[in-house]
Order: C-alpha cells, then structure tokens, then sequence
C-alpha cells in the first residue's frame, strides 16, 4: 500500500508543480504591483509637470503684460485729471506765478503730447488711463494694479505710448481695456490667426498669447471687427469675459475703450451670446435688409436684452473667445462704436 502510495503517478511531482504555481503568482502579483505604482508615479509627476508649467507660464505672461503697463501706460482717475491738467488755483496762484517761467522752460516736450492725448480722450468722451506721468502727481494718484479692478469701477483716462510700444511689436494696433480693468491688453494684428495665439506681445513662446484682430480685417474700416483672445482659467486675457453672464454686472459694466494712436473709442455692448467656431463671421453687409436680420438675430440669441438701438451703418467690434457648453464653443460680445 505504502509502495502504491510513493509510487502514485506525478505524486511528488504535483507537489512541487503546486508550489511552483504559488510562488509565480506571488511573484506576478508583485510585478503588477510595481507597474501599477510606477504608471502612477509617473502620472503624478506628468501631471506635477503640467500645473507646474501652467503655473510659469501664466507668471510669465502676468509679468510680460505687467510690464508693458508699468513701461507704456498711466493711470489717472477722472476726477483727478482736472487738477492735473489745469493751471493753478487761487490758493497757488502767488507760487505759481514766481515759479512759472522755470516751469515753461523746464516741461519736457513727452507732458505736453499727454496732455494733447488726454483732452482728445475727454473730447471723444472716452475717459480710463493715461501713458506719460503728469509732473509732480498728487500722492492721492495712486495707480491700480496691473490688470486688477480698481474698487467701485472708477474711470480713467488712459494714454499709451504707442510709439514706444511699436518699437517693440510691429503689428500693435490698439489697446482694449474693460471698465473695472477685467481686460488691460495691447492689442496687435498678425498676418495669420495663428501666430499670436501662441505668443506673447515680445514674441515669446506662451499660450496665454496675445488679443489680436482677425487677419484679414480693415481694422476698424469693416462693420464688424473682430478681436481674439483666449479663455485662460486664470482670468487672463479674455478669461473674464464670462462674468457677462450676469446681468447685474452687464448693467454695471457696459462699456469697453478701445485706444488706438489716433483716436479713442467707446464700445457700448450689444449683445452677449454662446455659439460655436461654425459661426459664420461676417465683416459687412451689404445692405439693410442683411445688417437688420443680423442684428435681429444676435439679439435673440442674446443672454441680455440689449439696451443700444443699432442702425445700418453703424461700426462694430466684436470680441471672441472659447466657450465650454459645446465642443468647439464661443462666446461672443458684440459691442457698437458708440463715437
């Protein structure tokens, strides 16, 4: 019996099959977890990477634009640009009189073209900031931070250095900038839609890019001007644009100023609405009937009623930028020049 028993086919060899079998499971299982927590790993770190890259690169352009500010633009509160610009009142009369041939001599030639800039501002009813600093600025003059809302939305008048700021980009047009400061960007027009969503004003290599007018647009001379930017989740750009979904803030907020070297626009919003990169652009129109069809339709599609009568003949300036309802969305504010 014994015998059958030591001698039973594969006995000794099953044995050691079935131990050899639970060892290379515990061997695969350890395998499969070693992959596991090195594809997480490397998932943590790919996605470290990322928020980290993000991150340097919103600081880069945050610091390229603020830069560009600090540099090319001024900031004087309305109310202020009174005092700035007047002579003297009666109280100073006596110091200014003995002081004022110093004076004559000694304005720099950059004081007077603000002031020129500033007073046509006034004169276009266009008031936000300003680009050469007024001499001796009262200490109540303080600017905002770049790209920040100044408290209670207070209007500046705004004068920009275009010349300098041609010296740096070619292709700079305008300056955009939304009341509460939401958007404060030079704005340029490139010879494709592509390059500058991908570049910053100096031609630096950053996704936040840079506001742009469509390529083939006679900037300002078409009935629709169309300005880019993108929706960064930082706010940048035309991250801000959204906050037009709320009709209190669209009451609050209605105006954009548009500077440009010649001339400084106010841009009154007319419509806001949701659609998609199929949406046909249009430049102009050819006539009433297509421009009141238009029209008629943008105001249906509208999140706000529309508070500004348009007729045919009016200018536009549409700002377009994506939108997440849909695959492929935009969000669009079709603003009337208003001057």
């Amino acid at each position: 019996m014994a015998e059958e028993i030591n001698n039973s086919p594969n006995g000794d060899e099953d044995l050691k099959v079935r131990g050899t079998h639970k060892s290379y499971k515990k061997r695969k299982s350890g395998k499969i977890y070693t992959v596991i927590i090195v594809i997480l790993l490397c998932v943590m770190g790919f996605s470290g990477y990322q928020i980290v890259s993000t991150l340097l690169r919103n600081k880069q352009a945050k610091d390229t634009y603020d830069d560009i500010i600090n540099n090319f633009v001024v900031f004087v509160p309305e109310t202020e640009t009174e005092a700035v610009l007047q002579p003297e009142t009666e109280a100073n009369a006596e110091t200014a009189a003995t002081e004022a041939p110093t004076a004559a001599t000694a304005e720099p030639t950059s004081q007077a073209d603000a002031a020129e800039s500033v007073e046509s501002s006034e004169e276009s009813m266009t008031a936000e900031e300003s680009t050469e600093a007024p001499t001796n600025p009262p200490e109540t003059q303080a600017a905002p931070a770049p790209n920040q809302a100044p408290q209670q939305n207070p209007v500046y008048t705004l004068s920009v250095d275009f010349a300098r700021l041609k010296s740096i980009n070619g292709d700079v047009c305008a300056w955009l900038q939304g009341q509460g400061n939401i958007v404060n960007y030079p704005v340029v027009q490139g010879r494709d839609n592509d390059y500058y969503l991908k570049h910053l004003i100096n031609g630096s290599y950053n996704t936040n890019g840079t506001l742009f007018v469509h390529a083939q647009n006679h900037f300002l001379q078409d009935d629709v001007t169309y300005i880019f930017g993108h929706h960064m989740q930082s706010g940048a750009m035309f991250g801000s644009l959204k906050k037009y979904d709320s009709s209190a803030y669209y009451r609050s907020n209605p105006e954009f100023k548009l500077y440009t070297p010649g001339k400084t626009y106010t841009l009154r919003i007319y419509a806001v609405f949701y659609g998609t990169g199929s949406d046909r652009i249009t430049f102009n129109y050819s006539n009433a009937s297509s421009f009141n069809t238009a029209m008629a339709a943008y105001a249906s599609r509208s999140i706000h009623k529309p508070q500004i009568s348009v007729s045919y003949g009016d200018k536009f300036v549409c700002l377009s930028t994506c939108a997440y309802h849909v695959n492929d969305g935009r969000y669009f504010v079709l603003c009337k020049i208003m001057n």
